[in-house]
């Protein structure tokens, strides 16, 4: 009798463990497509079709997670590895038709796995969502006194250290002193965004975040007896991206209640409220612009050496065949072409590290490729010789 009873626990056990087995892979059948014939259209074309797979499968998942932060981003980079979460599969039928090549396959999808690296996934943007940052205010704590502006004031002290609490990471300070006395200062009284940025770029800072605080005190009034005296103040910041001086957001803010005090040379109190009202506010201002620029489909800047204009236009038709240039062809310009350097322009709509693995396995006759240096817009390429 015991060993029945131990007969009917191992069957249920193998019973639940296949059940679970079950729910963790999935078979399906998807079709996958790409531009051309021949051997490296098939290819892309099975390629397609596992990347198919994969989203078929989890598509709950999917669509459970599609509110989530960094949603498309996670979701491209995952499935740009799609044939590591098929266990096994087999191509049904391949035919090709009006110039596509397609690929029909019946493929068994680990769906605990695909899970599992969405996490892992997810939770790799730190880098993409706290950008290090360089702070450079103008401030000017009477606009009617004939004292000029200052750099490196209160207000950019306060927003610092709230950033910092925050943990962004900003360029040091100690490192960086003789360019903000130098450089900095004249640029930023300058307005000179392109020069800040330079300087931002430089110091390996992905944001440069600049404006102008102002304060105006105004007219006097009489309260309870006492003189008052209310302060106007506003700042202006500018979130520019470091390495292509692309403008990220552009805003206004005003403390949330105006600033009354007793003193008629109080411009920097005024500046201490200011900052305490808006440093939050600024900070996700920033956070969302970066984030949108790293989610988004934007125009990435790639830069190859040496090449000649023949070589740069093989390797622009090259990408164009990748489904993350958008419109292909027409996807791509070359900005530059200098003393064997082509900056190419690239509107592309997946992450920038997808581009640079891109970049690296494009198949182009005569050329290798290796990424020698990536920043948030910018990917340098240095470019092979190969028979």
């Amino acid at each position: 009798m015991r060993i029945w009873a131990k007969l009917v626990v191992c069957v249920i056990c193998l019973s639940f463990v296949s059940t679970v087995s079950a729910q963790m892979k999935r078979r399906v059948t998807a079709i996958g497509k790409a531009a051309g014939a021949g051997i490296k259209a098939s290819d892309e074309a099975k390629m397609d079709a596992k990347r198919n797979a994969v989203e078929q499968a989890c598509g709950l998942y999917i669509n459970a997670m599609s509110q989530t932060e960094n949603f498309q981003l996670v979701k491209d980079r995952i499935l740009g590895q799609a044939a590591g979460y098929i266990s096994e599969y087999k191509v049904n039928r391949e035919w090709a038709d009006e110039g596509i090549s397609y690929c029909e396959i019946t493929a068994v999808v680990s769906t605990a796995d695909f899970e599992r690296d969405w996490q892992k996934f997810a939770h790799l943007k730190e880098d993409e969502k706290n950008p290090r940052m360089m702070v450079v205010l103008v401030e000017d704590n009477d606009v009617d006194d004939l004292k000029e502006p200052v750099v490196n004031g209160i207000c950019q002290s306060k927003l610092e250290n709230f950033f910092l609490s925050k943990d962004v990471q900003l360029v040091d300070k100690s490192v960086s002193e003789d360019v903000r006395v130098r450089d900095v200062s004249l640029a930023a009284l300058n307005n000179d965004v392109v020069k800040l940025a330079a300087v931002a770029a430089a110091f390996k800072a992905e944001v440069l975040v600049f404006g102008r605080a102002e304060a105006k005190c105004g007219s006097p009034i009489s309260l309870g007896g006492r003189t008052l005296y209310r302060w106007d103040v506003t700042l202006n910041v500018r979130a520019v991206q470091a390495d292509s001086a692309a403008i990220l957001m552009s805003n206004t803010y005003r403390p949330k209640k105006p600033y009354m005090t007793t003193s008629a040379a109080a411009g920097d109190d005024a500046f201490d409220k200011l900052a305490q009202d808006t440093a939050e506010q600024v900070l996700k201002d920033i956070g969302r612009a970066w984030h949108k620029r790293a989610t988004s489909r934007r125009i990435l800047e790639t830069r190859f050496s040496p090449v000649s204009r023949k070589q740069a236009k093989a390797i622009m038709a090259a990408l164009a065949e990748h489904r993350g240039v958008v419109r292909g062809r027409e996807g791509l310009k070359i900005r530059n072409l200098s003393q064997g350097v082509a900056d190419i322009e690239v509107d592309w709509k997946f992450d920038l590290n997808l581009l640079a693995d891109t970049i690296e396995e494009l198949k182009v006759e005569g050329m290798g490729f290796e990424v020698t240096e990536q920043t948030g817009n910018r990917i340098d390429v240095k470019v092979i010789a190969r028979e």
